[in-house]
């Protein structure tokens, strides 16, 4: 059994700062300009290109670099109940990856690694979190089961 301590979000240039620890706790209640900068970080920390990154938040391209530059000028995007739904089960599941993964590379790489587990089939996660919001559930409860099993 290994010794080391998991890595928490806010270790590494998270989409979590470490002023917003509380946050992290009450991510129900971050507000959307917040959710789409946590978004940008986690999107740049796992290597996603615009594209990816706009199918996980269940919009087109051309909205998420609307939303950024409304980021950039401190306005708050509109979003539908669905993408904030989908932006804090991503937070979620980088925080639960934060959770298990023992090295910053395996966290940061484990969503492009295929998974032999079920209902993965060899699918990366990042493969199953963009065919649906059912998808990015079903990758949130897997690592939720991880977390589970390992404590």
């Amino acid at each position: 059994m290994s010794t080391a301590r998991p890595i928490r979000p806010a270790q590494l240039d998270s989409p979590f700062a470490p002023k917003d620890q509380e946050a992290v706790r009450h991510l129900e209640q971050l507000p959307v300009l917040d959710l789409l900068r946590a978004c940008r970080k986690l999107s740049n920390l796992w290597g996603l290109n615009p594209d990816a990154m706009a199918s996980l938040l269940g919009t087109s391209r051309s909205t998420w670099f609307r939303w950024i530059e409304a980021a950039e000028a401190s306005r708050e995007p509109l979003w539908t109940a669905d993408q904030r739904a989908r932006a804090l089960t991503l937070l979620r599941i980088f925080e639960a990856a934060g959770d298990l993964h023992q090295e910053e590379q395996d966290l940061l790489a484990w969503p492009h690694e295929p998974l032999q587990a079920p209902g993965f089939e060899g699918q990366t996660p990042l493969c199953v979190m963009q065919s649906s919001f059912e998808g990015l559930l079903r990758v949130r409860d897997y690592l939720n089961f991880l977390l589970n099993v390992w404590s």
